[in-house]
């Protein structure tokens, strides 16, 4: 039976199925790091929601650029202390697509 990775964070739909090219980082082991990341998806671990390793993660659509290099394996991967910042509630992703409508429609 296959298992399917999927992002973690709220109102992001995607998994490994829907989209194969995209890379699944799970949360670090740090404590600390991990305690940012949670607060920065805008979760609270309790009942409704626990970091379990190996099925617990975040897609790099949540991630800048500069945080993720490619290893020479061809593996995606984050930086030490890389932390999930664009989400549909600070704006990201509309401000993506104005600029994609820009690019587009007034060259």
């Amino acid at each position: 039976m296959l298992v399917w990775h999927h992002c973690s964070v709220p109102f992001c739909s995607n998994n490994k199925q829907k989209v194969p090219y995209m890379s699944f980082h799970s949360f670090p082991n740090d404590k600390g790091l991990r305690a940012r990341w949670v607060r920065a998806i805008r979760r609270d671990e309790g009942t409704a929601f626990r970091v379990l390793y190996g099925s617990t993660y975040v897609c790099s659509h949540h991630f800048c650029p500069e945080e993720i290099y490619t290893c020479p394996s061809g593996r995606k991967r984050l930086k030490k202390d890389a932390v999930p910042s664009r989400f549909s509630w600070n704006n990201w992703g509309r401000r993506f697509i104005v600029i994609l409508f820009r690019f587009f429609f007034f060259i």
